[in-house]
């Protein structure tokens, strides 16, 4: 736009200073015809800019077939270097905070970090595109031997996409390139190692809750050996401060910056939950806050944790090995507020008590994921294991070892549909305290049931959701397009059981003879984004006829 403006003025200042000029004097007819021509330039340059700038608008609201859309997408980012109207740097570039770039951007051998805005498409080749919080690119992103680094709040309105080059008009070593981010983007990673800035948060046991946070660091390149993170804050109600501080000494082990040795602390006095699986914090503080339902059951964990972790970010596959062990005191919380903005005369839920004791346990976790995020919605898979070894530690009131299985596929299936799966299954073995148990049944597991109605030492999950977008059928001359943009078809099914065996059953026992006739099932239907983070449906119980249930969510179950 800064481009159209000024080639707008420039014109209205070069008639006027035309027009004061033949005001002045009479023109001769080789003097008519020399501005004549001067200003059929000036205008075809004018309308080559606009048509430009008109053809790159419209072309992200095309939709065009799988094939024809790949190929515009590596035609159009591949054309960008060579275009003569893009802004080209070599070297380490920075688009400032209040900074706007009108047009396409391409940044030869070094890193771009975007505070700002680029009004159009990147790419960068030999570097990593960092986009900060509160920067924006409007248009795709494309990174040649580097890779994109995106904080929370920043965005790319287009695609993203990572690719190892070795064309002629760049060529480079591979492993001179390093990982200059410090995130690492896993599902797995704990709640309290990921706040910042402004902790708020409302719920039963606390009421409002306020407080200061900084996320961990992950430094692949080893510009820093060190890092910590942490949080405090207070709850007004329950007048208690809740903090953790960690730090950790990371060790790179790889010149490319894709392998990461850590050990680490951290001491801790938590409001905690075992069902943060099931809904997040900013979630659960939305729904307890206006509609007065808390889902969250929660606890006092007091104590400090040290591991040692080794960690890997490639450009599609992160992975994750973490050994730990934990010194805790588990303690019961109780209701402190019934205030809601809506909900009428409805009290929340008691929290319900724990067995409350000291705990020493050897808490082991592997994951991988290859989760990312595209034009279609998420793809990819994310599998996580979790150990918890308990039984005869010393100084423990506790005696359990406990197991859970996490395995997710996002899949897109083509232009207008995803399949979404996730199997959960978990297993243990000794006598499993209130705060280990095992319990499905409602929000995010089986949900036309009730909450928590299902408890025990083994359990099975299955959820899958099909979404179909409501243009799939836009080729008819009837099909009211206009009704379904950016609205899609969410069909969903849960499945899933809880079995409690004896405390001395091993873990891998205790699953056998299991009939379909076990499992309680639900499937439902509604509406949903491309993502199925926001979502209303419907759903109804299988196994009786029961009135169904309303399903409202603005972030993915699972």
């Amino acid at each position: 736009m800064k481009t159209f403006s000024f080639t707008v003025c420039f014109l209205l200042m070069f008639g006027a200073a035309a027009a004061n000029a033949q005001s002045k004097s009479q023109p001769t007819s080789k003097d008519n015809d020399e501005f004549t021509q001067r200003l059929e330039k000036e205008i075809d340059r004018f309308l080559s800019r606009v048509t430009r700038s008109w053809t790159r608008i419209n072309d992200s609201d095309i939709e065009e077939s799988d094939t024809l859309d790949r190929k515009r997408r590596s035609l159009r980012t591949a054309d960008i270097s060579s275009d003569p109207y893009a802004h080209s740097y070599t070297g380490h570039t920075v688009i400032e905070e209040g900074e706007t770039v009108d047009g396409d951007v391409v940044v030869k051998g070094g890193n771009l970090t975007v505070l700002g805005t680029v009004d159009g498409d990147v790419l960068v080749i030999g570097g990593t595109l960092f986009v900060k919080e509160g920067g924006t690119v409007t248009g795709n992103a494309r990174v040649i031997n580097g890779d994109i680094v995106k904080d929370d709040g920043g965005t790319i309105e287009g695609y993203e996409d990572k690719s190892n080059a070795t064309a002629s008009s760049y060529r480079t070593n591979r492993s001179s390139f390093r990982r200059y981010g410090t995130s690492f983007e896993v599902p797995w990673k704990s709640e309290y190692s990921n706040l910042d800035d402004v902790v708020l948060r409302y719920n039963r046991v606390e009421g409002i809750f306020l407080g200061l946070g900084s996320e961990k660091r992950y430094y692949w390149d080893g510009r820093r050996s060190w890092t910590g993170f942490g949080s405090f804050g207070w709850g007004f109600k329950s007048h208690t401060w809740r903090w953790n501080l960690g730090v950790a000494r990371q060790f790179p082990l790889t010149e490319e910056g894709s392998h990461l040795l850590e050990l680490g602390v951290e001491a801790y006095s938590l409001t905690d939950s075992k069902d943060r699986w099931i809904i997040g914090t900013n979630e659960n503080t939305a729904a307890a806050f206006f509609i007065h339902e808390d889902f969250l059951d929660y606890f006092s964990r007091r104590g400090i944790t040290g591991h040692v972790a080794w960690a890997t970010q490639g450009s599609v596959l992160r992975t994750e090995v973490r050994v730990g062990y934990a010194v805790d005191r588990y303690d019961s919380l109780t209701n402190r507020v019934n205030w809601a903005m809506f909900g009428g005369d409805k009290s929340f839920r008691p929290n319900p008590p724990i067995t409350e004791g000291n705990m020493r346990s050897v808490v082991a976790t592997v994951g991988m994921t290859t989760l990312d995020k595209t034009v279609r919605g998420p793809e990819g898979w994310a599998i996580v294991a979790t150990a918890e070894l308990g039984r005869r530690m010393p100084g423990s009131d506790y005696s359990f070892d406990q197991y859970i299985l996490d395995i997710r596929r996002y899949q897109p299936l083509g232009r207008y549909d995803n399949l979404n799966v996730r199997f959960r299954a978990g297993s243990s073995e000794g006598i499993l305290p209130e705060q280990r148990i095992f319990q499905i049944g409602g929000l995010s597991t089986l949900q036309a049931y009730r909450y928590k109605s299902f408890v025990g030492t083994r359990m099975v999950l299955i959820n899958a959701e099909y979404i179909v977008d409501g243009n799939f059928l836009d080729d008819l001359d009837f099909w009211p397009s206009w009704m379904f943009g950016g609205v899609n078809f969410l069909f969903l099914s849960d499945a899933g059981f809880v079995r409690t065996p004896f405390p001395t059953t091993a873990p891998q026992d205790g699953f056998d003879k299991v009939t379909w006739s076990e499992f309680n099932h639900n499937f439902g239907f509604g509406l949903a984004n491309r993502s199925g983070s926001f979502r209303f449906a419907y759903t109804w119980r299988t196994d009786i006829k029961a009135p169904g249930a309303l399903v409202f969510r603005f972030v993915r179950p699972f």
